[in-house]
């Protein structure tokens, strides 16, 4: 099977993803309307996630900062990159769907998930500056889904699908990891090397673009 994205996530403050947060009406003032929203229970987070047609962009938060502390996430490291201002971190995090991970990668398993599920987190993303990359337990796209989690996706605005046009990295993807297997998949259109905060350009198709994670329109 073909790698697709699946979705994307980046870390924003709890109180970004409410009614009056700054992420919350960024994201209104494109149109743009939550899907779902989920508390992952074990693992200390929670999200509001907007589905378009192909894919879905999670803001992903600290609920409870003890249990994300013994979380059996803990390799990930989501503690610091939810704090990436202070600590230097990606915030990012990267999905896909419909193939298996490239290069060297481990297995999380939660006692939330159904028997036998797991999820397979690429080796790249122990170094914290680097995104999140993993595998999705998901098979389709927001299209197919037939749960109501994606409600109209953006059709009220006039978007389809979500695409990362370019990712800025700190250094070059390991070759044949999973990075390297994503950009040459074309889920990452463009990937930059640079020094600097961590940048993400991705297209709201038709037409739009948002730079995250300031989520500035450009």
């Amino acid at each position: 099977m073909t790698l697709e994205l699946d979705h994307l996530f980046v870390f924003v403050e709890p109180e970004d993803v409410a009614p009056g947060g700054g992420v919350f009406e960024a994201l209104k003032a494109l149109g743009l309307e939550p899907s779902f929203t989920r508390r992952h229970v074990g693992q200390g987070t929670a999200n509001l996630c907007f589905a378009f047609d192909n894919a879905y962009l999670e803001l992903l938060h600290v609920a409870d900062a003890d249990e994300l502390r013994t979380s059996p996430l803990g390799r990930a490291g989501f503690a610091k990159r939810a704090a990436w201002r202070e600590t230097g971190a990606s915030p990012f995090g990267i999905a896909a769907r419909g193939g298996r991970l490239s290069g060297d990668s481990w297995e999380y398993r939660n006692p939330q998930f159904p028997p036998g599920v797991s999820i397979a987190i690429s080796a790249e993303s122990d170094d914290l500056a680097m995104p999140f990359v993993f595998s999705s337990p998901g098979t389709a796209a927001p299209t197919a889904w037939t749960d109501g989690r994606a409600g109209r996706r953006q059709t009220a605005a006039g978007f389809s699908r979500l695409t990362i046009e370019r990712l800025t990295l700190p250094k070059p993807p390991v070759m044949g990891g999973a990075l390297d297997a994503f950009h040459r998949a074309g889920l990452i259109e463009v990937l930059e090397i640079a020094e600097g905060e961590p940048n993400m350009l991705i297209r709201l198709e038709p037409g739009r673009r948002l730079r995250l994670p300031a989520f500035t329109p450009t």
